[in-house]
């Protein structure tokens, strides 16, 4: 049985997720796709354009055949714990052999080269790492530096490239985890994940060869769609790019929903992260260190409530050895108060939606899955230890927060699986 995994946000879906699934159908015979996705937030330490569920029912009518939602802790985590907890909650369904993803470039064996180097000479690494960061270079050139004197230069600048850097942590966690998932890369079409803009989509290019304006990053689709937020409905030019990024069924539930509420950025929750700094007095939340923490509470303490957007705060305090990603990512960990957890795995599969096959999927899963399954939030306080009933409190605070900010109905955080 040809049962593949994929791991994306889908926040939101796009052309270039599109042709993934495309790619998937046409080189297997008779395949079956699970799609785990982040749910109120993302890795980025950014919260969703659109709900988990919106973005499951989304998958579901582009492809996807089940879609299962990330645990909150791994969603707004590293690299590193988001792809080990997508892995492995899709190894341990029991049924999924594949996973697939996206690379900017089509070279598997040296990003499996550099996942088992960056496995078997940890220590090393992080002793390499510590001396350069001391030298101000950044982490991420520090670990560049490292492979390229192991293996060489050629192979190290796979790593400067965000979806490498992620197909690397899929690699790692299923080396070190001893996963039963076979990796298959897929090349990507298209824009960078990180490009801010339509940069083949400029207004004449649009009009003159719109063929050649099919892909687009999810950030720039978000930055289209936040920027046109405060006209009334959404003026012409921007469907019309839109509907050349985005498939037509996707682009007509996001812009529906996105209609029927809030708007979702970082800004819309601004308040709440400077009540969180305003409140806080120490740093105990997960990648918030000293230096940020004094860096963050001094713009507070200053700036007499006239606070800065966030996305301006975060380019205030970055360094070096700092980026702006992390600075956000800190910051949502603070705004939800996760702890630092390093014993964190996994507990339990949290279905989102299926279609016929995906129920198909379930029922085999029922009999296969090493962790129990659940279909409702309602369900979770039963299958978790109560070592682990805080990932429970974590859950419901993450999607209030959320859905509160979104103006959406609370009901949803209890809402039956999408079904198709």
């Amino acid at each position: 049985m040809n049962i593949t995994g994929i791991i994306a946000e889908y926040n939101p879906f796009h052309n270039g997720h599109h042709y993934q699934i495309e790619q998937i159908r046409s080189l297997s015979q008779r395949p079956f796709l699970i799609a785990i996705i982040s749910g109120y937030f993302c890795q980025r330490g950014e919260p969703a354009i659109t709900s988990p569920r919106i973005r499951a029912k989304i998958a579901l009518e582009n492809g996807i055949d089940l879609v299962l939602q990330m645990p909150a802790f791994s969603a707004v985590g590293s690299a590193e714990i988001f792809a080990s907890a997508a892995t492995i909650i899709l190894d341990r369904t029991g049924i999924c052999k594949n996973l697939a993803f996206g690379a900017e470039q089509n070279r598997l064996k040296e990003l499996e080269q550099i996942a088992e180097l960056l496995i078997k000479q940890e220590d090393e690494l992080w002793l390499y790492i510590d001396q350069r960061l001391k030298l101000g270079i950044s982490y991420a050139k520090a670990r560049e530096q490292f492979v390229a004197e192991k293996l060489n230069s050629e192979t190290a600048s796979l790593l400067q490239q965000s979806n490498q850097i992620l197909a690397i942590e899929y690699l790692k966690s299923i080396y070190k985890n001893k996963l039963n998932l076979k990796p298959w890369l897929i090349q990507r079409q298209g824009s960078n994940y990180l490009n801010p803009e339509f940069n083949c989509c400029a207004d004449d290019l649009f009009i003159q060869a719109p063929e050649k304006c099919n892909f687009a990053s999810a950030l720039a689709i978000r930055n289209q769609i936040i920027k046109s937020s405060g006209e009334s409905g959404f003026p012409a030019n921007l469907i019309e790019k839109l509907t050349s990024v985005v498939p037509h069924k996707a682009l007509a539930t996001l812009l529906y929903n996105v209609a029927q509420h809030k708007v979702i950025d970082m800004e819309r929750f601004a308040d709440l992260y400077y009540y969180a700094l305003e409140k806080t007095h120490e740093p105990k939340t997960r990648y918030l260190d000293e230096a940020l923490f004094n860096r963050l509470k001094k713009i507070v303490r200053f700036t007499n409530h006239n606070y800065p957007q966030i996305e301006d705060l975060a380019e205030q305090v970055k360094t070096k050895q700092l980026p702006v990603t992390r600075v956000k990512r800190a910051l949502t960990n603070l705004l939800l108060n996760i702890q630092e957890e390093p014993d964190f795995t996994p507990s339990y599969i949290h279905v989102l939606g299926f279609n016929k096959q995906g129920r198909y999927l379930l029922k085999r899963m029922s009999k296969s899955a090493q962790l129990p399954v659940i279909t409702n939030f309602s369900e979770l306080s039963s299958v978790l230890t109560p070592d682990n009933l805080w990932q429970e409190d974590l859950e419901l605070s993450t999607a209030r927060i959320w859905l509160r900010q979104a103006g959406c109905s609370l009901n949803e955080i209890f809402a039956s699986p999408v079904i198709i």
